[in-house]
């Protein structure tokens, strides 16, 4: 089983290059990407202390993807997949939902996610991701 996470297709190349990393990440390294999230949702992940963290869901389908399209965050999307074992690393966090959500379910515990029907369960990787651990489209 796989994990997956969408992405502007101009950031493949960034994303091959350096591998995966958090929006908090890629700016302390001044790597040039298009975020899917608004402003807005990253003032929520500060306040959440979620700022380094990589989101991944369960399927290659999320409502975020559309609606980061239709708002014009991003262009054309992709989905990149991520190998399962990162849900066995010490600092990945588990979400019921999106995590940005008031009342979301954050913690250490995997069965968090994967007892989650929701389409916004997220599976939350600290930092980066190698791409060794990335299979692209």
């Amino acid at each position: 089983m796989s994990l997956y996470h969408f992405t502007d297709v101009r950031n493949l190349d960034s994303i091959k290059k350096h591998g995966l990393h958090s929006w908090w990440r890629l700016y302390g390294k001044k790597i040039d990407f298009v975020p899917a999230s608004n402003e807005y949702s990253r003032r929520v992940d500060q306040q959440k202390g979620l700022h380094n963290y990589i989101r991944l869901c369960k399927r290659a389908y999320h409502p975020m993807a559309m609606a980061a399209k239709h708002e014009g965050r991003i262009g054309n999307f992709t989905w990149i997949k991520i190998d399962e074992s990162v849900v066995r690393w010490g600092q990945t966090k588990f979400s019921d939902k999106n995590a940005a959500s008031r009342d979301a379910d954050i913690g250490d515990h995997q069965r968090i996610f994967w007892d989650s029907e929701d389409d916004q369960a997220e599976v939350m990787v600290y930092g980066s991701l190698n791409t060794k651990w990335i299979t692209f489209p």
